[in-house]
């Protein structure tokens, strides 16, 4: 049997990447109440979900709340309205 070592604290896959950068979506539909045409298209737009695969590390470091927070920021520093 294969023994697989400890990873390291900031070694991570795509696979991990992916599934936080959908959370943090899912999450930010939620919150504004926003549909499948203009979450998605805000996103690419104002590439936030290359800042969450950038900022991978930091991300997990904060709360889903604080995040949300400064997605909102960035959007709204970009001159987007968010009701």
């Amino acid at each position: 049997m294969k023994r697989r070592l400890p990873r390291d604290a900031f070694e991570y896959s795509e696979s991990d990447v992916l599934h936080t950068q959908l959370s943090f979506f899912q999450k930010f539909m939620k919150r504004h109440s926003l549909d499948k045409m203009t979450a998605p298209q805000l996103f690419n737009e104002h590439e936030v979900f290359e800042i969450l695969s950038d900022c991978y590390e930091s991300v997990q470091l904060d709360g889903d709340g604080e995040i949300l927070d400064d997605i909102d920021a960035l959007l709204r520093n970009n001159g987007v309205t968010i009701e």
